[in-house]
């Protein structure tokens, strides 16, 4: 059911969050309606889970920390190739058997984007240069600060949380992921010989002059409307203990700004995967 969501969601195509804000945007635009339709499935689904299972543990909370190997994808990973830590914490709250509420939040920091790395071609000599080459200080990082109510829905009609128990889940989710993603002492390709000169630039062994202009401080930054969904295994080590692990896929309604000298186009939506592992305590009602 959460699964068949998700294409709606994806179909959106490339565009900013403001023009999904505008009445007049096309089927083809990415629509706030996907993000409603998936919570109100996650709180149906939630109620004729909790009506139809068991109730033994119903009442339960617990509180949690993780910690998630953190990838992003598509164009979103051209910006920052590789991997990341993240880490989090969340409050549990246990409907029946089948069902838990969980309320997440997670940090997450990307460091080293290509427009520290990654060549330009400077027309004044028509020479390829790294900023990070050029400048030490050159840096484009992303930070995030997220917050998520997801249903935690256990296949296991008989799940239990007996010592040595387990039961995996799928997991779904809608919330807020703030971000911020900054360029900072970026060698800017559009100066001139002249206005290289004047910021100090040195020449090479050829004799030709080099970039020294950097960009000013750029920032893309917006709490962005975010929507989760994966599959875990929950395994009780004591009746209070559990150990967690999970992965998901990330979809965020937000974009980065193109940088065409790099030939980077603008990134729409931000999306990731990531494997998470972590410990939830659990307290008796």
């Amino acid at each position: 059911m959460f699964l068949s969501l998700l294409p709606d969601v994806i179909r959106g195509g490339r565009m900013s969050l403001s023009r999904v804000l505008q009445p007049d945007a096309t089927p083809k635009e990415v629509s706030l309606k996907s993000i409603k339709i998936l919570c109100l499935a996650l709180l149906v689904c939630g109620a004729a889970v909790t009506t139809a299972d068991a109730q033994d543990l119903q009442g339960r909370w617990g509180v949690g920390g993780f910690v998630a190997y953190n990838i992003p994808m598509y164009a979103f990973g051209e910006r920052w190739d590789g991997s990341t830590d993240k880490w989090g914490f969340n409050l549990n709250y246990v409907s029946s058997s089948r069902l838990t509420m969980e309320i997440e939040y997670h940090n997450a920091k990307l460091d080293n984007g290509v427009l520290e790395t990654q060549k330009f071609t400077w027309g004044p000599t028509g020479k390829d240069y790294a900023s990070k080459d050029l400048n030490t200080d050159s840096s484009y990082n992303m930070k995030f600060n997220s917050l998520l109510l997801s249903g935690v829905v256990h296949f296991r009609k008989d799940r239990s949380m007996d010592e040595g128990s387990y039961s995996p889940y799928l997991v779904v989710g809608a919330g807020f992921y703030d971000h911020l993603a900054a360029a900072e002492n970026i060698v800017w390709p559009g100066q001139t010989e002249g206005d290289a000169k004047a910021a100090g630039g040195g020449v090479d062994a050829d004799g030709d002059q080099i970039p020294a202009v950097v960009m000013a401080r750029q920032e893309d930054t917006r709490t962005a409307l975010a929507a989760t969904v994966g599959f875990g295994l929950e395994a009780f080590l004591t009746p209070t203990l559990a150990l967690d692990v999970r992965a998901r896929y990330h979809f965020m309604v937000t974009e980065l700004r193109p940088y065409d000298q790099w030939l980077l186009n603008k990134v729409f939506p931000l999306q990731m995967v990531d494997v998470a592992a972590g410990f939830k305590m659990y307290f008796w009602d």
